[in-house]
């Protein structure tokens, strides 16, 4: 979400952008996956809305009908994408050079300019860059050049951290007992939340179920067999549905949620060479956050 509404800003004011992304879509944890004729979003479920820059974007998804109300809780609405929560970055992507299935390697200082090195050989210059992985790994791809970061941006990066998160993707060959609208959080145990992506209205058909786990939980049985979470996570949430499990896959979220969030909207410098690195851990944790983070970023981008 931060990369994406960033290169949409920096690309209006006329900026030539490109976007790279390893995954097979852009999006992050703005996540859909099929299983079989299923649907399910196992990321990023809902955003709330808290402030009027986002309202204003979320007005505009809403009018395209890209996005949707769910449901309503603590005096949020919560929105969701009509068409799995990737819909929505696929939808901010249109307008954007996006480049997926491209692992940036590394990235280092030449003068005024930086090299963005992949694992394909390529290497692009650029006069900026805007970095929204997780703080590890953009220390990791700054490692080259990790002596010449301003120290306030090195020591704010290695100041955050994220919790994991197991998400198990079930489907079923009977009736889901989750109540609706379709989410619902266990007071106890090793489930943080399930959500039903046939009530949510992404799916259609047999019930398909998302499952993320605590992060004790997932922290505690990391580097177990993918088998071994699947039988703990299905036994623990089996009150939920009827019938037998069809199908299970299990995605690891290594950096899920911030554990605590930078009260910059975003970091910057202008090194020279314009550096500015964005996410939900900064200024405001979830999906508003990033967005918000993002469009923090392209502003300093374009105002230097």
């Amino acid at each position: 979400m931060a990369g994406l509404t960033a290169a949409g800003v920096l690309q209006a004011r006329g900026w030539s952008v490109v976007l790279l992304d390893k995954g097979r879509s852009a999006g992050g944890r703005l996540a859909t996956r099929r299983i079989s004729e299923s649907i399910f979003d196992h990321g990023a479920q809902f955003f709330t809305v808290r402030s009027e820059r986002f309202r204003q974007a979320v007005s505009e998804w809403e009018e395209a009908q890209v996005v949707r109300p769910w449901f309503v809780e603590s005096g949020h609405t919560r929105y969701c994408a009509a068409g799995g929560m990737n819909s929505l970055a696929k939808h901010l992507a249109r307008v954007c050079d996006v480049r997926t299935l491209t692992r940036v390697s590394g990235i280092e200082r030449d003068g005024a300019q930086w090299l963005v090195s992949t694992d394909f050989g390529g290497i692009f210059r650029t006069d900026a860059i805007l970095l929204t992985a997780p703080a590890q790994q953009t220390l990791a791809l700054l490692s080259p050049c990790v002596d010449q970061l301003p120290p306030e941006i090195l020591a704010a990066l290695k100041r955050i951290a994220f919790e994991p998160c197991f998400a198990l993707m079930v489907l079923l060959n009977g009736r889901s007992q989750v109540p609706a609208p379709g989410y619902v959080r266990p007071d106890a145990g090793p489930v943080e939340w399930l959500a039903d992506n046939t009530q949510k209205g992404i799916s259609s058909g047999t019930a398909a179920l998302t499952i993320h786990a605590r992060a004790d939980f997932t922290s505690k049985y990391l580097e177990a067999s993918p088998a071994e979470v699947t039988r703990l996570l299905t036994g623990a949430a089996s009150t939920y549905w009827e019938g037998p499990v069809l199908a299970a896959q299990l995605h690891r979220w290594m950096f899920s949620k911030p554990l605590a969030v930078d009260e910059q909207p975003c970091l910057f410098s202008r090194m020279p060479g314009l550096l500015a690195i964005a996410g939900d851990a900064f200024g405001a944790p979830r999906v508003e956050g990033a967005f918000l983070s993002g469009l923090a970023a392209a502003e300093k981008i374009a105002g230097a």
